[in-house]
């Protein structure tokens, strides 16, 4: 749009200034700031991924050019600034104090911005709920709500790869950027590595004080909930604008947020200021419209800081972008390759249909006897797998926030819409597939699968994928979900299972939104190991961060008329 702010300013750089704390410790900010004039809007960005890193400068300088003061902070303990790293539990305190300082500075106009990703929409969560006058708007991208449901513990599982990746980049310098770290990243020696709760003296060769309370804390008690914010909705009165992936993990916890704040929001203000939008990729910035093993199209490649633009140019400058006059969720619709702007989550015309599991008792692989259909089940054979956690079925692209290098090959292999079949050779991984789709299939909203199983264990893991089958055979991951048995029933709590006894599983997908075209199938996977995205269940009971023993797990899943396994899938009528 022509009325947006134009990079027309030139700037001045402004290095090191020291940012008190209340406790006394100092934060190190670096501000990009307009030559032209004496005070702007402001945008802020707090950070412990290293305030000098070239993608930060290079958002401090576009900023600014657009006539906008914009400052960027280390963390508590991370890089230039004082005091020692703790993940999360500073953030609000510390966010506040420096919302504070920004605001009575005499290049700051008093209307604050925040936006960052990842761990950068973090810190504006926990700042939020302080309601400093300063702050103004923000625009939190990919990230979660609840830090442990919806991050560390997903379905009960440990989201591993993430958390290692975590805890080597908060405790030291290793940025992204620098030469071999994704290689370091995706190590699978430290993934695979017992006890969990050592992985940090084997990866940097030190305790991590956060990392062990992380798995000290092992279910959603008082030191998770202190900071999830969830908890924290009914005192946040800021207008805020997420960005969210159908490839991140966190999705799915964004549009928990965004509902929950247009209900609970602190007042009418924050509660009808809410928007969303979901774009066709990964927890990573966008590079082009093409992810994984599809091209999105030329409208799939999605320009951040042009989005943001829009939002703070309204909000700090009082320039009508026209943004507040859209409805307020737009999302992608793969498959079909369009931007479409909806009203509600879930969509209001959504028939939650489910897609019933059915064989002939051998859906094992790719080449099995599975099938998918909307037909519940009668009287059928039970399907049965062997999950051996010394040989655990890899992750491959997905909802995945960090990559990971395949066992069966030295590739780097990123999250997104990736090729299933090399899994769908496993005989641990069963396979259910619908017949060919006689018309367009849209499939937007939240997913669940509904599975009926027993295992020889007192606790595994059950996981479920859906797949969106081309005609070429391609098997496209678009949603995963995974469930730890003794957290089947509460996050809050522990119960094991009776060896081979029936038990109900609600594993929560990824949502997404994908419409399966005429000629294509519907897929669904299951299995008990996505790993190292989720770490391995040993299959013991025993404490998983500190057993190493390990045992077979002998898997059932039942699908006939007692025991109608099903995903449950958001078909929206056309």
């Amino acid at each position: 749009m022509s009325n947006l702010s134009q990079p027309i300013h030139e700037i001045r750089f402004l290095y090191d200034l020291k940012v008190p704390m209340s406790d006394g410790v100092k934060l190190s900010a670096d501000v990009y700031l307009p030559r032209d004039g004496k005070s702007f809007p402001t945008m802020l960005l707090r950070t412990p991924y290293e305030s000098t890193l070239e993608m930060h400068v290079e958002w401090g300088v576009w900023w600014a050019k657009r006539g906008y003061a914009c400052v960027i902070v280390d963390d508590r303990g991370r890089f230039e600034s004082e005091g020692v790293f703790y993940a999360y539990h500073d953030d609000g305190p510390d966010g506040h104090d420096t919302i504070e300082w920004v605001g009575n500075q005499s290049w700051c106009n008093g209307k604050i911005g925040m936006s960052g990703r990842s761990y950068g929409g973090i810190v504006q969560w926990q700042a939020a709920p302080y309601r400093s006058k300063y702050l103004t708007a923000i625009a939190p991208q990919v990230i979660m709500g609840d830090y442990f449901a919806d991050c560390h513990r997903i379905g009960g599982a440990v989201q591993w790869a993430l958390t290692v990746f975590a805890m080597i980049t908060f405790s030291t310098a290793v940025t992204l950027t620098q030469r071999g770290s994704r290689h370091i990243f995706g190590n699978q020696k430290f993934y695979r590595h017992l006890p969990l709760i050592t992985a940090d003296v084997k990866a940097i060769g030190r305790e991590v004080p956060f990392f062990r309370d992380w798995f000290t804390h092992a279910t959603r008690d008082d030191y998770w909930q202190q900071i999830n914010t969830f908890t924290h909705l009914d005192r946040i009165n800021v207008p805020a604008i997420q960005q969210a992936a159908w490839y991140d993990p966190y999705t799915a916890s964004m549009l928990r947020v965004y509902n929950g704040l247009r209900e609970r929001g602190y007042s009418e203000h924050a509660r009808k200021n809410q928007k969303i939008y979901v774009i066709p990729w990964t927890h990573h910035i966008p590079e082009s419209s093409k992810l994984g093993d599809l091209d999105f199209g030329p409208t799939g490649y999605v320009d951040l800081n042009a989005e943001d633009l829009r939002w703070f140019d309204y909000w700090l400058k009082g320039i009508d972008t026209g943004i507040m006059s859209e409805p307020p969720i737009k999302i992608f619709v793969m498959g079909e390759n369009v931007w479409r702007f909806e009203n509600e989550w879930p969509l209001a015309r959504t028939r939650f249909t489910p897609f019933y599991l059915h064989s002939n008792g051998h859906a094992n692989t790719l080449y099995g006897d599975g099938t998918l259909d909307e037909q519940a089940p009668g009287s059928e054979p039970e399907d049965k797998y062997a999950y051996d956690p010394v040989n655990p079925v890899a992750t491959l692209g997905g909802n995945n926030s960090t990559w990971t290098l395949m066992k069966m090959a030295a590739d780097q292999v990123f999250p997104g819409p990736i090729d299933q079949r090399p899994l769908e050779r496993r005989d641990d991984v069963l396979v259910y597939t619908s017949r060919v789709l006689e018309q367009d299939l849209e499939v937007t909203g939240p997913i669940e699968m509904v599975l009926y199983a027993a295992s020889s264990a007192v606790d595994t893991d059950f996981t479920a994928k859906l797949i969106d089958v081309h005609p070429n055979g391609f098997a496209i991951h678009l949603a995963e979900g995974l469930l730890r048995a003794r957290h089947r029933k509460s996050l809050e709590r522990v119960e094991f299972l009776q060896p081979n006894e029936v038990e109900e599983y609600r594993i929560e997908l990824a949502p997404t939104s994908n419409l399966f075209k005429t000629g294509h199938r519907i897929r669904v996977e299951i299995s008990s190991s996505n790993f190292p995205r989720f770490d391995r269940n040993l299959n013991t009971g025993g404490d998983i961060f500190r057993d190493t023993r390990m045992k077979i797990a002998h898997q059932t899943i039942l699908h006939n008329s007692a025991y109608p396994s099903h995903m449950l899938l958001p078909v929206i009528p056309r």
